[in-house]
């Protein structure tokens, strides 16, 4: 699922791309990503062959954000010792690399990976000033990755900012529960709303997202209960738990909100049909009162649970078969009226039509 995250969901694609871009272009960037960026190696990996397409002669690493101040880890690390000895205090690290021309920093791509708050502004401000020095030769590319929650910290000049929440949305988390439900054991009919309810419940995190739909039928039986099961037995790709705060009667909420978006047009689609096919037997019954005393002209206005009374007087006969489609109609009406969710059975019911 991870490929199909970073290369078939066209914003995920996108910021992949504005990624690899941004970099070929000759500018470092600061990157932000949440907690449950989906697949962040994979992204990692993508990115590092990418850019080894794109410029062979430069290479790419990936390394954890360094305790020491950038210009002393950079000078230690990226410079040979002959080089280092010709560094003289008086002069700033950034300054010294930025003229240097006698180091493989030149040619790197460096991502530096959980750089906290404390340690950004140190990098923003080396990096900025090591690119005022840089002269006749191209310069290193810095990769800040940044959590969200550091973004209140603005990029410096010629530092471009990339958030991943700033371009990635619903609708695209929703679109990959879409594709995965595709590849699922979940009946053809219940997949839309297979997507619809796992991108609702676990929105947060694609990964999540991603485990739920594989489950299924499951997950539409038992969507508390499977994903409790998810977070006690696995673990998502960085190796880290799952996190999920929504207690079960949240669940239950966005659940109804979920039927009431899939199933209740499908309930009026009907009441629709069943109009239709009865129009001249329900106009000559009409005016007539609903259950809340209101007057009902015309049979448009008429609800499933007028219908119902109607053939509770034997104004209208319709077939055992529709009598029963009738009543599972109405009760399942009914039941999102009053706020309460659809068992599985009845949801099947109505969208296998």
């Amino acid at each position: 699922m991870d490929k199909v995250w970073w290369n078939h969901i066209t914003k995920a694609h996108k910021f992949f791309e504005d990624i690899v871009e941004t970099a070929v272009k000759g500018s470092s960037m600061l990157l932000s990503l949440p907690a449950s960026v989906p697949w962040k190696e994979t992204l990692i990996e993508m990115i590092g062959e990418r850019l080894q397409l794109e410029n062979p002669k430069n290479a790419f690493q990936k390394i954890s954000c360094p305790k020491e101040e950038p210009g002393e880890y950079l000078l230690t690390n990226y410079c040979k010792k002959e080089i280092r000895l010709k560094y003289r205090y008086g002069m700033s690290y950034a300054q010294f690399l930025g003229a240097c021309q006698e180091t493989v920093l030149n040619d790197r791509y460096i991502w530096i990976s959980d750089v906290s708050k404390e340690k950004c502004e140190e990098w923003l401000e080396f990096v900025e000033e090591y690119n005022k020095n840089v002269v006749n030769k191209t310069p290193a590319i810095f990769i800040l990755e940044i959590n969200e929650e550091g973004m209140e910290r603005k990029a410096k000049k010629g530092i471009k900012t990339i958030a991943f929440n700033q371009n990635i949305g619903d609708y695209d988390k929703y679109a990959f529960c879409a594709l995965a439900a595709s590849e699922t054991n979940c009946k053809e009919y219940l997949r839309p709303y297979l997507a619809e309810l796992v991108s609702i419940l676990c929105s947060e995190d694609v990964e999540l997202c991603a485990e739920c739909v594989e489950k299924g039928m499951e997950f539409l039986k038992n969507p508390y209960q499977t994903i409790k099961s998810i977070i006690e037995t696995d673990v998502r790709s960085n190796g880290e738990e799952y996190q999920f705060d929504k207690t079960e009667k949240e669940m239950e909420s966005l659940i109804w909100e979920v039927q009431l978006k899939t199933v209740f047009p499908l309930i009026e689609k009907y009441r629709k049909r069943m109009i239709s096919s009865y129009r001249g037997i329900i106009t000559r019954e009409l005016p007539i009162r609903n259950g809340y005393g209101q007057s009902i002209n015309e049979p448009e206005e008429v609800e499933i649970g007028v219908l119902y009374y109607l053939i509770g007087k034997s104004s209208l006969k319709i077939s055992e078969k529709e009598y029963t489609e009738l009543e599972n109609y109405r009760n399942a009406r009914n039941c999102l009226a009053h706020m309460r969710i659809l068992e599985l059975s009845t949801i099947e019911q109505i969208l296998k039509k």
